[in-house]
């Protein structure tokens, strides 16, 4: 996280110098009740992380390669900042996420499709466009060598091998188990080459590094350490320290390819959003947000966890703060007992109806994965460039919307 996106000054958080209170009441002044929850995003928090992964690939010049996973966050806002910050190319899972990439200004022959289930037409489109296509199995090769012989286009192609190791993470995130739907095994290869496979001149590594650093990996002094609310870990590694593991063992002569997606937008982006009221029931503390999972369904799907905040923390010395805070949940109002936001987690007082919280790493895997459940609208989206200037990237979502399609 870049300490100069994300600051606390006299108990205010700032984005890139901006008070994110004053922004709140800006977007209530336009928007109403639509205004919150909102998530917003530092530009210069994305450059920031593309220039880590850039630095890493230095050393290799032209051999080696950024991509953007677009499906971590599928803005083309966001997607045209990366690309402006130096990403080469994107990354994508859909024939829509290709066309997303496309009008946020990547080449179409910088693209790269993956997918364990790509459909005819999607197949064509890369073919046609001149993009990489990951082919995930014995019957994805021949789906692509029909298109591409009947289009008479020569296909670009990468292989995914599964190389059936565990990351020791949740399931769900684990993409390259023995039994895991993803890629091809070591056994299949032989047989896929029969497809006019040739030796491999691009190594792509894909994504999955971690946010670095993590919340509770700031130091001490830095005003961030007050959104700490995990437990000390091993430090996450960097887009430095992958390079250098990985650089000897490359062939001669091969281009790198890495497509992170989360490590690249995660923490440049947080979620604002207001507190309805505060239950007790059993003994514990519910405090409930107009934000659901809804809008962060991480926490519900895998566990994952986002540190909870004040927007404006409460005039206190950091010992006293420590010392008065309570456990409790903050929870959305979806109806469903898995709709929360953070489980124990350390707020301090005073937790009052009409405050703010934030809810901070929600750059990816957040509005990408947002539904409308419960009919509820899409959030709001901004991006903040600069003290005194942000730009509404995606308006609120209202009741109109959601009835469009319906007949």
């Amino acid at each position: 996280m870049d300490g100069t996106s994300w600051m606390i000054r006299d108990g205010t958080v700032l984005c890139e110098g901006m008070s994110l209170e004053h922004l709140r009441r800006d977007l209530q002044h336009q928007y109403g009740p639509g205004a919150s929850p909102v998530f917003v995003y530092s530009r210069a928090a994305l450059v920031h992380n593309v220039r880590c992964y850039l630095d890493a690939l230095s050393p290799m010049g032209a051999g080696g390669v950024l991509a953007y996973s677009l499906k971590a966050n599928g803005n083309p806002r966001v997607a045209a900042t990366l690309l402006e910050a130096g990403v080469q190319r994107a990354t994508c899972v859909s024939g829509n996420e290709m066309k997303v990439a496309i009008k946020a200004g990547f080449p179409s022959n910088k693209l790269i499709f993956n997918g364990n289930g790509k459909r005819r037409w999607e197949v064509e489109e890369a073919v046609r466009s001149g993009s990489l296509l990951n082919v995930d199995s014995m019957f994805d090769a021949r789906r692509v060598v029909e298109v591409a012989t009947e289009v008479g286009v020569q296909a670009k192609l990468l292989l995914r091998l599964n190389p059936a190791i565990d990351a020791l993470t949740h399931p769900y995130l684990s993409t390259a188990l023995a039994d895991c739907k993803f890629g091809v095994e070591e056994s299949q290869v032989k047989e896929i080459q029969k497809f006019g496979w040739h030796d491999a001149a691009l190594v792509n590594l894909g994504g999955g590094l971690g946010v670095f650093p993590a919340p509770h990996q700031l130091p001490g002094d830095h005003p961030l350490a007050l959104i700490d609310n995990g437990t000390p870990t091993v430090p996450t590694p960097t887009p430095a320290d992958l390079v250098k593991v990985v650089l000897p063992l490359l062939p001669e002569g091969a281009t790198l390819i890495l497509e992170p997606g989360r490590s690249l937008v995660a923490s440049a982006g947080v979620l604002m959003t207001e507190i309805l009221g505060v239950k007790t029931n059993g003994g514990k503390v519910f405090v409930v947000t107009d934000a659901a999972m809804t809008e962060v369904i991480r926490p519900a799907l895998y566990g994952s966890k986002h540190p909870v905040t004040h927007l404006t923390q409460p005039k206190q010395t950091d010992t006293a703060l420590e010392e008065a805070a309570h456990l409790v949940d903050v929870v959305g109002p979806v109806c469903e007992s898995g709709d929360f936001l953070a489980r124990e987690c350390r707020l301090s007082p005073p937790v009052t109806q009409g405050d703010s919280l934030l809810v901070w790493m929600t750059g990816a895997y957040c509005f990408a994965m947002a539904s409308n459940y419960n009919m509820r609208p899409h959030a709001l989206e901004v991006m903040v460039h600069g003290s005194a200037s942000y730009k509404v990237i995606r308006r609120p979502q209202n009741f109109d919307d959601l009835m469009k399609e319906c007949q």
